[in-house]
């Protein structure tokens, strides 16, 4: 692996202070560490070399290592006898992304060792680094997981109530769109819906895998990080169902402008038939006085076509007075 795959690596002691390490002192074997201190690693997974570097200096089972620099990866949680593996995902808030297009992060986890990779930069390691600039890094391995895990989760439930306010600009737009001025709303609520499936797509299998990092750890450092953990599965789902109701509601909203157009139409087809019914039996006459045979009535009178407009027009009036009779218009 090249010094460009590694963004960062620290010593981090127990009171929160952390020693910056570099490529050299990475690039043939894992330092030693003082008592209670960890090492957070933290590469560039596309980088060429990285997952040689997981295997042959970090020591990882090849297929750990593939599961770690490879692409197409989903949210999950893998246990070992001597560490864990974790995928999870942020959204994306780099300039000119979208923050549905979620970064996949992984994690392994060996005793004081942690190895976090991703390939495109994160908040979250941003928020990590300022911590440690501040002398106040996360104290230990369980710490350290949980507080990204935490900034992963609270930056999409940014994104979330971004999006709530969308829906409700929606819901109120509704209430004031004039017929046939519906599409540019429905095709709002058809980008946010978009993004509501896309997001969820891999928020739903990181719910489950932060659950069953819950119940299968096998040890914690401290019984408060079990809470933490158990806090942040429990938000992880109150965000899918948030996405499930929001996606819901901009449904809703769609059935409803197409049931405005359908009215619309419907209304438009009646009249055209209601027109239609009445011009039919003028048509029918016209077509029929229009024929070129003899013995067309009048067919030599001057008054012939006043006297045919005459009639034709009070048979329209009586067709007028028996659609309003029956309750047709």
């Amino acid at each position: 692996m090249t010094t460009s795959g590694l963004i960062n690596a620290f010593d981090v002691a127990p009171t929160g202070t952390a020693q910056s390490i570099d490529w050299g002192e990475l690039a043939t074997k894992i330092p030693a560490l003082d008592d209670g201190h960890y090492l957070w690693v933290h590469l560039d997974w596309m980088t060429e070399g990285v997952h040689d570097w997981l295997m042959d200096i970090a020591g990882i089972d090849p297929t750990i290592a593939t599961n770690l620099a490879t692409r197409g990866t989903r949210p999950s949680v893998f246990f070992y006898d001597h560490g864990f593996s974790m995928n999870l995902r942020g959204v994306n808030l780099n300039a000119e992304n979208d923050p549905a297009d979620m970064i996949s992060v992984r994690f392994w986890l060996s005793e004081n060792i942690i190895i976090t990779l991703r390939n495109q930069p994160l908040k979250a390691f941003d928020d990590i680094r300022n911590a440690i600039a501040q002398g106040t890094a996360p104290r230990s391995p369980d710490d350290f997981i949980l507080t990204v895990a935490e900034r992963l989760a609270y930056r999409v439930e940014n994104v979330v109530r971004d999006l709530e306010e969308d829906v409700e600009a929606i819901e109120d737009d509704q209430e004031t769109v004039t017929e046939g001025k519906t599409l540019p709303l429905r095709m709002r609520g058809s980008d946010i819906r978009n993004q509501l499936s896309r997001l969820r797509r891999h928020l739903a299998p990181q719910r489950d895998a932060l659950g069953q990092f819950v119940e299968h750890k096998p040890s914690w450092s401290d019984k408060r990080f079990k809470r933490r953990a158990r806090a942040l599965a429990d938000k992880t789902i109150r965000l899918v169902e948030e996405f499930d109701s929001l996606r819901e509601r901009i449904q809703i909203v769609n059935e409803n402008l197409m049931a405005l157009e359908t009215e619309r139409m419907n209304r438009t087809m009646y009249w055209l038939t209601v027109i239609a019914g009445l011009f039919l039996p003028i048509s029918f006459v016209t077509g029929l006085l229009g024929i070129n045979v003899g013995g067309i009535p009048a067919a030599d009178s001057p008054w012939g076509f006043v006297g045919v407009v005459v009639i034709l027009s009070a048979f329209v009036a009586l067709e007028v007075w028996l659609f309003k009779k029956m309750r047709l218009i």
